[in-house]
């Protein structure tokens, strides 16, 4: 990735909103508030259960510790972006990341496609690899070690799936007899992988139609994306259309934005937790001053 040439046209970056750790209600308020305020979409965080205990490191909190609260709200995101396009008119959906390699790719193709065909195609699907050992192990998954491999054969079944047509797969993790899934996408529907490994880059080179980022510094973005630009070149696939859509760690400011713009940059994640006051935990999520805070941070994003 490199900045724009002198004189070229600078698009302005999209805003997503991130909505991790919010009940039912606060969800559908901030998701309305958002589409309001001139969101592009809105992004759902994914794990299908919180272990009790885990010792397993979170890679991208700056070498911080993790912690996961077992209340923390956490609704399944195929649901939620049913849900919130019903409750929407403009809005996309994407799921930031869903843990894909838990699944079985013949419900997991289901689930997307019909949210896809009920939110009249406002829906992308991020996945990634997954991190937390312990909640491979709580859902009887003994693939943790080889998740990489598994979401490697699932994103192509994915896109066949998605067809509409019956089809039959024998592969090293998956295998049934010819099947149909219907109703399928209303149209293409988009594939982002997340992850900072170079096998995780390698997979978004060859298999997606953009790169899902987490909560990097600038500085950790340029080397990633430098890498990423590579992969995509090693696989053939660097005049395919891709976007890049990424998160920060820390203050959201101007000069930020600008750094991201100019590293290629397509569309900012933008955390609650990043809006208004400084709060002391990522937990502490007040919708209401979230919402009044959001356009004018929305509005400084998309200027800068």
């Amino acid at each position: 990735m490199t900045a724009p040439a002198r004189g070229a046209v600078r698009t302005a970056m999209q805003v997503w909103l991130s909505l991790p750790f919010l009940p039912a209600d606060g969800l559908r308020r901030l998701s309305l508030a958002a589409e309001e305020a001139g969101v592009t979409g809105l992004a759902l965080s994914d794990h299908p259960c919180v272990p009790g205990t885990f010792a397993s490191p979170y890679p991208y909190g700056g070498a911080k510790p993790v912690t996961l609260p077992p209340e923390v709200s956490l609704p399944d995101p195929l649901v939620v972006a049913a849900a919130l396009a019903a409750a929407t008119t403009r809005a996309r959906f994407m799921t930031a990341v869903l843990i894909a390699p838990l699944r079985h790719p013949v419900p997991l193709a289901k689930g997307a496609a019909t949210v896809a065909a009920m939110s009249g195609g406002r829906f992308d699907l991020g996945v990634g690899a997954g991190w937390l050992r312990e909640e491979f192990e709580a859902l009887g998954q003994e693939n943790f070690g080889r998740r990489g491999a598994v979401l490697n054969e699932m994103l192509p079944l994915l896109r066949r799936l998605w067809s509409g047509d019956l089809v039959a797969h024998d592969g090293e993790h998956f295998s049934f007899a010819p099947v149909a899934v219907n109703p399928p996408p209303p149209g293409a529907l988009p594939i982002f992988v997340g992850g900072t490994s170079d096998a995780a880059l390698r997979r978004c080179a060859a298999y997606a139609d953009g790169w899902v980022g987490a909560n990097h510094s600038v500085e950790e973005l340029a080397g990633i994306l430098a890498r990423l630009a590579e992969a995509r070149a090693e696989a053939g696939t660097e005049d395919r259309p891709f976007e890049i859509r990424t998160g920060i760690r820390g203050t959201v400011t101007r000069a930020r934005m600008t750094a991201l713009r100019e590293l290629g940059v397509d569309s900012f994640l933008l955390a609650p937790w990043q809006i208004g006051e400084r709060r002391e935990s990522v937990y502490d999520l007040p919708v209401d001053d979230i919402a009044a805070a959001l356009p004018d941070i929305v509005e400084s994003i998309r200027t800068a």
